[in-house]
């Protein structure tokens, strides 16, 4: 298994171009001073701010192994250790179990995503490992000896202080371990030590995190449909690679599944099947602790749901990396049921959700409707054309520009690419033509339109496609 999680963090990670908000991240991790880093992530003002562990830590790692593509994604791999760490330390007394979770971890299409994205997911996603593995020992075995103590401890602040969205699963989980007898009792014994050295560090990520809210960081605002609710648990439990990729989502809605039904349906119903089984015997969890966990899940899942909507942010699967553990269990469990119970036909059907997720994970990395915004050959492209002396208009992520050191301006100036985002009608009507316009999601940079509009009425073809990028000529 050591060796299938090694060549996992090997064939996962990647050097392709990184999209929008892994060029904030480079950003971030670019300044040579701590004070430097400071000042440019209050600068920014955003959501960012609401991820200070990992913003200090790839801040950090940038110093040691520099800012490129596959360096910054590869700080994700220690973090992807660390939840089978604790896959494998809080199961070992079920090995059926645990060699089934550890086998579906290695696999999974959710896992190999975000371990390919410079965001703070794998290090959340070891966090929440921790502190649900801490939550099923308890559950169990009602023990808390003083190592539960440390590894509950240290995976609440890495949970919390990865994400602002990681708090609602902590205080969930915090809570409904406050009701075991034995928490309650082992809290000034076993416990002592581990509190002494993390309570003062998850009362300072408690402090800096409502400040970071009054202050008014936040997300860019975006309506919550409710038809992102149930793609939340299409990413989660692994059908993202077998379906179409996300540009095409934006745009072609529910229509867009019909031609990628059959290689959803080889994932979805043997799971289902799976599932329903070990739903029969409640997941393989004592009498009374089924309904407790499924509440937990059921309520941390609709606070986060129900701030997305008040809040108005699109609440997607990254969203909520802390629900992915409890999937993980659970999907780990209906194939490790199944194959105990020694039938050709179940031990048949556990191989063919194993493959399906190995499928999906191996898409997700390599075809091309997967492949992240191509800011890197876009800039390229850019560059090459304003060496030619001709005008450029760049309808794109400026972050990415910014990294990709493509030459800009925020006016029309030789030799710079023109920067616009969602711009008005009457800002362009004044515009010279340009020779080429490189448009990224018309959806987030021309909402309104008016790009789309002046490619029509000035005549513009299409001169090559990127991923997520059109390439427009006069």
């Amino acid at each position: 298994m050591v060796l299938l999680a090694c060549a996992a963090a090997c064939v996962a990670v990647s050097s392709q171009s990184l999209w929008i908000d892994e060029a904030q991240t480079a950003l971030h991790a670019m300044p040579p001073t701590l004070h430097g880093w400071w000042q440019d992530l209050y600068a920014e003002h955003n959501s960012n701010m609401q991820l200070p562990l990992y913003m200090i830590y790839i801040w950090g790692w940038a110093r040691l192994f520099g800012v490129s593509e596959l360096a910054l994604r590869a700080a994700n791999i220690p973090w992807f250790f660390l939840g089978l760490f604790a896959i494998a330390h809080f199961l070992r007394s079920r090995p059926g179990l645990r060699g089934a979770a550890v086998l579906i971890y290695c696999v999974h299409p959710f896992v190999w995503y975000y371990l390919d994205e410079a965001r703070p997911y794998l290090m959340q996603l070891s966090g929440a490992m921790m502190v649900a593995g801490c939550l099923f020992a308890g559950l169990d075995e009602d023990r808390f000896p003083a190592s539960w103590w440390w590894l509950f401890a240290a995976g609440l602040t890495i949970l919390c202080g990865a994400g602002l969205l990681g708090v609602p699963w902590a205080a969930a989980i915090a809570i409904l371990l406050f009701l075991r007898p034995g928490f309650r009792q082992s809290m000034a014994r076993a416990g002592l030590p581990a509190l002494i050295v993390f309570i003062p560090c998850l009362l300072f990520l408690g402090l800096y995190l409502a400040w970071t809210i009054k202050d008014g960081a936040r997300a860019g605002q975006q309506p919550m449909p409710l038809s992102s609710i149930p793609f939340v648990f299409y990413e989660h439990l692994g059908f993202i690679g077998l379906g179409p990729g996300r540009a095409d989502m934006r745009s072609g809605g529910f229509g867009i599944f019909l031609s990628y039904l059959l290689p959803v349906c080889l994932l979805g119903v043997p799971l289902a099947y799976a599932l329903a089984r070990a739903a029969a015997v409640r997941f393989g969890l004592g009498p009374g602790r089924l309904l407790p966990v499924c509440l937990l899940v059921v309520i941390a899942t609709g606070t986060v749901f129900a701030l997305g909507i008040i809040k108005e942010f699109r609440v997607l699967g990254r969203h909520l990396t802390p629900l992915f553990p409890f999937l993980l269990c659970a999907v780990a469990f209906a194939i490790s049921n199944l194959w105990a119970g020694r039938r050709l036909a179940d031990r048949a059907v556990v191989c063919l959700i194993v493959t399906a997720l190995a499928a999906s994970a191996l898409e997700c990395r390599f075809a091309f409707r997967h492949a992240k915004d191509d800011n890197k050959d876009a800039s390229s492209i850019a560059k090459a054309a304003i060496a030619r002396g001709e005008d450029v208009w760049w309808v794109a992520d400026l972050d990415s520009a910014v990294y990709y050191a493509l030459p800009f301006s925020m006016s029309s100036e030789p030799g710079a690419a023109l920067v616009l985002w969602n711009p008005a009608p009457s800002a362009l009507s004044s515009q010279k033509p340009p020779a080429i316009i490189l448009l990224c999601k018309p959806d987030l940079f021309d909402s309104a339109g008016a790009v789309s509009q002046y490619l029509a009425l000035h005549h513009y073809h299409i001169d090559g496609t990127l991923p997520a990028f059109t390439v427009w000529r006069k």
